[in-house]
Formats: structure tokens, sequence, C-alpha cells
């Protein structure tokens, strides 16, 4: 399938099919060798969404080139087939010495093409400088402090010899990915140019590539998903990466050129390649003109000239000073601005760590920032976490909880370091890492509830015991319903595994009980789920359904069988990931429901209804309950219920609920005072109070309450 590539370097480049599909003729400016090379490269990039970029080091023609490349798949070629493009600027050493680094180019320069719809060609009005678009300075590293909590973990990507061989993974979007590359590239100033990267190892391979985004065997991992909760390093580079200046009279060894960070292109039109370009041209002319001024004056003799006095090198107390003041400026100007931007937990961060390295800073500017902070701080850390806590998906997101869970602890360390006030703000914030901690224990699975008893049978102490759990015409239906979407049929059967559970609360994560093999297969009178059995012995576990029989069998090691009123889960998992459970419910009594807790629920002001809230939804959806219905009820509602059950509450249930409370007698007639109090929240609009505890209880044909699977308390 023909692909396309383009080639492109500071002042030229052409535009060519694959090798095998077109000959690309000689440039001057470029080794034949270093086309080849490029060409054998390929268009890795396959997807039509998204960008790969890769910076490599290529040597040809008795030189070093640098090639950053940008791998695309959009469009159609000349031919009008698909079309894969891999377009490449190609650096020589001099130039590269006067650029920004390789992956700041790569983000900020637009010129990348998408499309390419002619013959094979050389581009031309290409000889011009690369016009970049402006960005921040990328010391202090603001992207990094962004994304993981402090700008010093820049300085995990370098060493003391320059860029430090690792693999990257869970990266956020390309473009914030280059930044990142980008501020630890500058931390070593030219040394930038020999940390080569790839932004896909799954296209690209590591194979010469120093920093290496995706897998990469045998190297030092940083996994961005968790790096927010790693301890940032230490020293001159971290220093640096975080505040902006390394210490006073120390620069680091990958930057001793450099005695303050580059400022920003202010231009907006020409590259920094630009600038030096026109800066050689004006020297080269100035040398000139000297030289023929030279040749014009033989006769006049030269005029000695006065020196300049040389200016005192500061001392090292004034290079302290401005590198404080420096600093100072730095941090004020980027904590205002994250608390504009409602980011008080990485304001308060920032704050800490630079009133720690100056403690001028501190003094000067704490009655400015800190009560600032002090009186945000809580709220706004806690909104921000609860909307990560309280987003579709996060019951099946462990590492989001995890991510949560430490940012909550870590914000409460800093309000004690801050001396905040134990407020309502801050236990609300102080709740959040318990709560992520008790959602990490909640796995979410679609399960068929299946009431009915255990028949048992024991072959004594040494041997096995069975278990016997006889399935209703509905029940059997289910299990059919899932043999069939398996993909099983009556001439192949399907592979699976599959684990036998206890059931004390639904949804519970088991991470220690280990499935084992299983088969889905059918035939014309029966189908079977079955695990792969020892020789010798009888499958574990054993579900069958058909015009033979339909039942659950357990053949046990450990005396379970016995136990008749026990409450068991069956989970199946096929090859393509998708898990069924079949809760097995013996003694409904002994059920504990999950708690989600009270923001597990919503209120519509408007309608006055009661609904699960978008993150619960998740868990409240994945029941059937065979013998009937599945609803959302207030605390005390009372069961026979002939209503039809719904996971949405009405104002009139609610209400209807209070006034028979309000009239019940007897002994079992709630108290006064707390039906009183429920009647006031219900007037005042507060309907999510007024019913609560609310269940999601399991209702038969009938209205007779079944099991109680979820409270929200």
């Amino acid at each position: 399938m023909p692909s396309q590539l383009i080639f492109t370097s500071a002042s030229q480049g052409l535009a060519a099919g694959r090798s095998g599909f077109c000959t690309v003729a000689r440039h001057r400016a470029i080794p034949d060798r270093l086309t080849q090379l490029l060409e054998n490269i390929g268009t890795p990039h396959e997807s039509t969404e998204g960008e790969t970029f890769t910076f490599r080091e290529l040597e040809a023609g008795g030189k070093n080139w640098y090639v950053l490349s940008r791998f695309v798949a959009h469009g159609l070629d000349y031919t009008q087939r698909d079309n894969r493009l891999a377009h490449h600027l190609i650096f020589s050493g001099e130039e590269a010495a006067f650029l920004p680094p390789p992956a700041s180019i790569a983000g900020r320069w637009k010129g990348w093409r998408n499309e390419w719809s002619g013959t094979p060609t050389w581009l031309e009005g290409e000889d011009k400088p690369l016009a970049l678009e402006n960005q921040v300075p990328l010391i202090p590293a603001t992207t990094w402090r962004e994304s993981t909590g402090t700008g010093a973990k820049a300085a995990w990507l370098i060493n003391a010899s320059g860029p430090a061989s690792l693999s990257l993974l869970n990266p956020p979007e390309t473009i914030r990915l280059l930044r990142l590359l980008a501020e630890s590239s500058a931390l070593i100033g030219k040394a930038a140019w020999a940390a080569t990267f790839t932004t896909d190892t799954s296209l690209t391979g590591s194979d010469g590539f120093i920093w290496a985004v995706g897998p990469a065997h045998g190297r030092a991992t940083i996994d961005f998903a968790t790096a927010a909760t790693l301890p940032a390093p230490t020293g001159d580079f971290a220093r640096q990466a975080a505040v902006g200046v390394s210490k006073p009279g120390i620069l680091p060894s990958g930057n001793q050129n450099r005695s303050r960070p580059a400022a920003p292109d202010k231009s907006g039109a020409n590259s920094s390649l630009g600038l030096w370009i026109g800066l050689a041209v004006i020297l080269t002319f100035g040398a000139v003109a000297a030289v023929l001024l030279s040749g014009r004056n033989k006769e006049t003799p030269p005029v000695a000239a006065t020196p300049t006095p040389a200016r005192p090198a500061p001392s090292p107390a004034d290079t302290a000073k401005t590198d404080d003041i420096l600093r100072a400026n730095r941090a004020l100007t980027d904590v205002q601005s994250l608390m504009e931007s409602d980011d008080y937990l990485a304001a308060a961060k920032l704050w800490l760590e630079t009133a720690k390295l100056s403690p001028t800073f501190a003094r000067n500017y704490r009655e400015q920032i800190l009560p600032r902070i002090l009186s945000h701080f809580a709220a706004s850390t806690s909104k921000q976490l609860l909307a990560s806590l309280e987003r579709p998906g996060i019951l099946n997101d462990p590492k989001t909880c995890q991510v949560v869970a430490a940012d909550a602890e870590e914000a409460l360390r800093i309000i004690e370091e801050l001396k905040a006030p134990h407020d309502e703000d801050w236990k609300r914030l102080a709740a959040i890492a318990p709560r992520a901690r008790d959602l990490l224990t909640i796995d979410v699975r679609p399960v068929i509830i299946i009431s009915g008893q255990w028949g048992s049978s024991d072959t004594g102490a040494k041997g096995a015991s069975q278990a016997d759990f006889r399935l209703s015409l509905r029940a059997a239906d289910q299990i059919t319903k899932f043999i069939e979407a398996s993909g099983a049929t009556t001439r192949e059967a399907v592979t699976a595994s599959i684990r036998l559970l206890p059931l004390t609360s639904f949804h519970l994560r088991d991470d220690k009980t280990k499935f084992i093999p299983a088969e889905i297969r059918r035939d014309r009178q029966s189908s079977a789920i079955e695990s792969t059995p020892q020789p010798g012995r009888d499958p574990a576990i054993a579900i069958s359904v058909g015009t033979r029989k339909n039942s659950v069998e357990l053949n046990l090691l450990d005396g379970e069988g016995a136990r008749t009123d026990a409450n068991r889960l069956i989970e199946v998992k096929l090859a393509n990931g998708t898990r069924q459970c079949f809760a097995l419910v013996a003694d409904q009594t002994s059920l504990k429901p999950l708690n989600l807790g009270a923001s597990g629920l919503r209120l519509d002001t408007d309608t006055g209804v009661v609904r699960p809230s978008n993150w619960t939804e998740s868990a409240v959806n994945s029941f059937v309950w065979i013998n009937g219905a599945i609803g959302l009820f207030p605390a005390g509602h009372e069961f026979p219920d002939r209503d039809l059950p719904s996971v949405r509450a009405t104002r009139s249930v609610l209400e209807t609920d209070i006034i028979r409370l309000e009239s019940k007698q007897g002994p079992d007639a709630p108290l006064y005072e707390a039906i009183a109090a429920r009647r006031k929240l219900f007037k005042g609009g507060d309907y999510l109070q007024a019913g609560a505890p609310w269940v999601i209880q399991a209702i038969n044909a009938q209205g007779t309450a079944g099991p109680r699977l979820l409270e929200f308390r």
C-alpha cells in the first residue's frame, strides 16, 4: 500500500513516495545516504486519529544529522489511495546549536503537513526560518508541576551526564507530552539535542531512543498515572526545574552556557534559528566591511583605542540576591495564576516549596498570599477531588481512586503545615481519602440474582462435599441467554474462566480468589458452563440448563457443601473480558447492602425526583432480579408494595411514606421527633435527607421485599 514521506530541513525539503514506489532525486544539500535512511523508517502511524513524533540522530555523508519526525495518516495520495505521511525536519549540528529543544519545536511549529496529494517532488519555498508559536518559558517546569504536583519532577528525565534512558507510561495527550519533554530538556541546555525520543514505542519500537513513551524492556519506568504520588527528586536540576534558578553560583553540568533560562519568543513569526541566522549574516557583513576599510586606509596609521574598564564580576552575595528576586517574582506570579484558576492545591505546594528555598519570599509575601490560600484551600481542593471521585465510571477505576486518596492525604498534610483551622471544609476534605479507599473495594459486575435453596451431601471428613442449587425456569432462561451471547454453538465450545466466591455484599472486589479454566458448550437439549475438572474428578463448578436439568452443582473439598443457607456468587469471565455473575441467594436476611454514601443520589429540584447519581448508575443498573424488579425506596417504606418498583423515587412516594409513618401506632411506631424532623426537611425541599437512608431493594411480583442490594447512607 503506497505511502508518502516528506523530508524537510531548515532550508529545503522534498516529498517522495515510500521506497519501491518512486525514485527520489538527489538534493545537493542532503546526502543520498540520509535520504535512504529516512525512506527506510517508513510511515509507522496507520490510524487516522492522532499523531506520532520521533527525534533521532543519524550519521550520513560524514556528518551527524538531527531528524525530528511527525507521522500521521490523513487524506489520499496522488493515486487516490489511503495516505500515510512521514514529515521529517532535518537539522545540522550548526543549526541545532541555536535552537530550542527538539520537543519544543515539535509542539510549537505549525508547518507540519497533514496531507500530500501531488506527485513526489521537492518542496519549494521552504528555505525560511521556522515560525514557532509563542510559549511561556520552559523553566520553571510549570507543566510538570500541573501534572505531578511539583516542577522538580522534570529532573526525573535527566542525570549528571545528560538525558537518562527511561520508559514513560500512561502519558498525557501528545502536545502536553511534548511540553513535558521540552521542560526536562531545557534543564541540560545544548545537551537537549542528545535526548532522542519517540512518543509511541508500539509503533516505532524503543531502539535508538533515550526517552521511550511506552513499554521498553530493561529500562527504568516513570508512570504518569502515579507520578503525583511519588516523592520529588532533589539536587540542582530539581531546584532549577521547580523555581527557575539553581543554587547561587552553581549551574547544572549540562547547562553551563546559560546563566538564565531563555526568554519566550515574542515575535510570533521567526524562530530562534531565524534570529541566529540573521545575526550571523550581520556579523559576516561586518567582517567584510572591516576588511574593505582596512584595505582602503592602508596609509592611515591606526588609532589606539582607549580600553573600556572591565566591569567587576558580581559577588556571590549579589548573585544570590538577584536569584532570590527572580525566584520570588516567578513564584509570586505562578502562585497568583494558580489561585485565579482555582487550583489551590498546586498554589499551596508552590508557596511552601518556594518559602523553604527563600525565607525572604515568605517574609515579604506572607500577608499577600497566605490568608487567601488558607481561606479557600480546603473548599477548593475538596471540590476538585470530589469531582474526580464522582465522575461516571469511577467505581471500576481503582487507579483514579488511588490518586484521589493520595492527593487528599497530601492536602491534609499541607493544611497541617499551613496551620489552617479544622473547620467544616477541613472535615469534608478529611473524609475524601477514606471514601476513595472504600471505592477501591468495589468492583461493579453484571449480576443475575437467583433465590433458592441448597441441597447437599457429604462423603465424609476426607472426601468431597457436594452442593446442588435448583434453578427456576426464569433463572434457566437468563443463563441460557448468557450462554448464547458467549458465542458457544452446538459445533464449537467457548473457553472461559470461572470462580466461586462467598456472597456477603454485592460488588465487593476480590483480588485473592483465582479464576480457574472453564468451558461453555451447547447441544440440542442442554447447555452448560463447567470448570475444567481435575483427572478423575467431577467439575468443581457446573451450571446446567436445558430439558434434562436446571441446576448449579458444586464439588468442594472443604466441607462447605453442607451449608444449606449459604449465599454464593459464581463469576464467569469470557476471553474478551466480558464478565457475568450469578448470585445464588439462600438467606437474604444475611446479606448486607453495599453503602455508596449519601452523595450516591441526586435530586431533580424541578420535578422532586430522587435518582442515582451519574457515578452510581452503573452499580444500580447492574442487577437483574429473576423474581421481580428493582426499586429505590426511602427509609421506613413498608411492603408489600403494589406499585411498580422504579429506581426513580418521586416526591409523592416520599410524602405518602411520611403521612403513613405519622399515623402509625403501636410498639413498632417510629419516634415522633424523628418523623417531625423528616416532615420539616420535606417541607424545606430537602427530599434527600427527608428520605434518608435510601435503599435499592429487590421486589417480587407480589410486592414483597427481596434482598436489599445497595444503600445510600
